[in-house]
């Protein structure tokens, strides 16, 4: 009896199934089944619960134990990875709280900066004003490192409930460049600090050591992941007083530009392509706002062959994040930590990869963009799922939950009883121009107002000035839609109803009714200039 897809039993793509029965030489019953998941558990189960040296006695159970390891795995793909299946089922206490799979937590702005300071704050942007990845904009200016920064998590659970803190990896993109500072700027409420100076890179960088900057080469062992993960196992086995409390965040950066995997890790996807969503390389949107409208649409062949290489090379990256958690996972456990010890996953933003004919990049108001995962596990958390919308801002509320510690914010935590299951989120952003000209031979290159346009991906921009918006994003068992207004000279709208239109291909935004537009624009305006508790907005 085996499990696995009914597409790839034909022997065509070399499924499981297949696999199993060229090994055995033996006709196996098929039971189909989506995304290859039962036949992972049935494996897991038989590596967790009957080792080599113990099983059932019967003999066909003994052979697939022993053969499975002899099968050719390259030839067919898991839909789920079967290392952590063996580790939930090898692992009693594993208590795990995750959204479902359509990623309910939303970034508060589709930007680095921008959210990685809502996420540090609790605040959403118009209430922490870093607007976007420059100084100018914000991003560890003058005005946050005097306000904000003495106001993070990290500093209120130093300064209240005595953690000791640890922060590794990017902080925000302006960090350490002269006019903020320097590398000798440490953020105040962190004991470690092993921050990137400026923005992403995964050699040839400079961390800055507890305030003294060092550079890392391009050396196989500088590789920056890697360095992350080596400085967080450091910093856990050394820690010897029990009685005070760690908080560590660890940041790296990939899978940002540019893009770069491990040596040990090139190629392991080749075969990989962009997802072809059916939004993937579309028609010229004549419904969408401007930026999103630029010719040419679709992209060209030799545009689309650059846009699978770039999404496989983030994918490689990605397994370096896979041995991190790995490495802070075993090491926590070895350490005699981990069931004290609760562990949060995610990410700053969204990614597009051809969607709406736009090459690469995130900012935009769309799923792509503003989706993000969210694993959290811990102590006293029964395995579920969150059926409720999350923002990043709710990030900070958890952690101080945690903590025990009644935090002040825009959010509200994800472990708290009270958080609604019919919730309205606000997302902001603030469109970015060019600081300076750019060499990139496209006729629009003189244009200071367009941020992004690269030759190389048919001088289509990636941001402009005028990409300014703010929308609110509703989720519940009912209702499932977003609602945009843009700051520009058409205050363009852009609106979806997201239960009959997955991928957004038709701006509903003009044919609403003139009472649900109403509500819509009174929803935008309150959260807009909501503060604290008011940014709860629940039906």
């Amino acid at each position: 009896m085996c499990f696995d897809t009914a597409a790839v039993n034909t022997r065509i793509h070399h499924g499981t199934c297949a696999e199993i029965e060229m090994a055995l030489n033996k006709d196996l019953i098929h039971l189909p089944c989506r995304h290859h998941i039962f036949e992972l558990v049935l494996k897991g189960v038989f590596e967790v619960y009957w080792p080599t040296s113990s099983g059932p006695n019967v003999q066909f159970f003994w052979t697939f134990k022993n053969k499975w390891n002899e099968l050719d795995k390259s030839k067919f793909k898991a839909g789920i990875n079967d290392s952590l299946v063996n580790r939930v089922l090898s692992d009693s206490k594993q208590v795990l709280i995750t959204l479902n799979e359509e990623n309910l937590q939303f970034v508060a702005s589709p930007i680095c900066c921008p959210n990685r300071a809502s996420i540090l704050t609790g605040r959403y942007q118009h209430n922490h004003l870093t607007l976007n990845n420059s100084l100018s904009g914000g991003c560890n200016g003058m005005e946050w490192q005097r306000t904000h920064e003495k106001r993070t998590f990290g500093t209120i659970l130093k300064n209240q409930k005595n953690y000791r803190t640890f922060y590794a990896g990017k902080y925000l993109n302006e960090y350490g460049t002269k006019s903020a500072g320097g590398p000798s700027h440490v953020p105040p409420g962190w004991d470690w600090w092993a921050g990137l100076l400026g923005n992403s890179k995964y050699y040839n960088y400079t961390l800055s050591i507890n305030g003294t900057a060092k550079f890392y080469s391009d050396k196989t062992q500088d590789y920056l992941t890697d360095v992350i993960a080596g400085i967080a196992v450091d910093f856990i086995r050394s820690y010897d007083d029990y009685t005070q409390p760690f908080l560590m965040v660890l940041a790296p950066p990939a899978p940002h530009a540019p893009f770069t995997p491990a040596l040990r890790h090139n190629d392991k996807f080749r075969d990989v392509k962009a997802k072809r969503t059916p939004n993937f390389n579309a028609f010229t949107q004549l419904d969408k706002h401007w930026l999103v409208r630029m010719h040419p649409s679709p992209l060209p062949n030799e545009i689309l062959t650059k846009l699978d290489f770039i999404y496989r090379r983030r994918w490689e990256t990605l397994l370096s994040i896979d041995d991190l958690v790995e490495k802070i996972y075993q090491t926590l456990k070895l350490e005699n930590f981990l069931n004290d010890t609760f562990i949060i996953f995610t990410s700053d933003n969204g990614y597009h990869i051809g969607q709406f004919s736009m090459p690469f990049d995130k900012r935009q108001l769309y799923e792509s963009d503003i989706r993000v995962p969210l694993l959290i596990r811990g102590p006293g958390i029964e395995f579920s799922q969150v059926t409720t919308p999350v923002s990043s801002v709710d990030l900070f509320n958890t952690i101080l939950q945690i903590a025990g510690i009644n935090g002040i914010s825009d959010g509200i935590s994800v472990l708290s009883k009270n958080i609604s299951h019919d919730r309205t989120l606000l997302i902001e952003y603030k469109g970015e121009k060019s600081l300076h000209h750019y060499n990139t031979t496209c006729t629009n290159e003189f244009d200071l107002n367009l941020y992004g346009c690269d030759k190389s991906m048919a001088c289509k921009c990636q941001d402009s000035a005028n990409n300014t918006y703010s929308c609110i994003r509703r989720f519940s068992k009912q209702y499932n839609n977003i609602y945009c207004i843009f700051d520009d000279d058409e205050q363009y709208i852009e609106a979806y109803n997201l239960n009959e239109d997955q991928y957004q291909m038709n701006n509903i935004g003009y044919k609403i009714d003139n009472n649900q537009e109403d509500k819509f624009r009174k929803h935008l305006n309150i959260m807009k200039k909501c503060l604290g508790s008011d940014c709860i907005l629940v039906s």
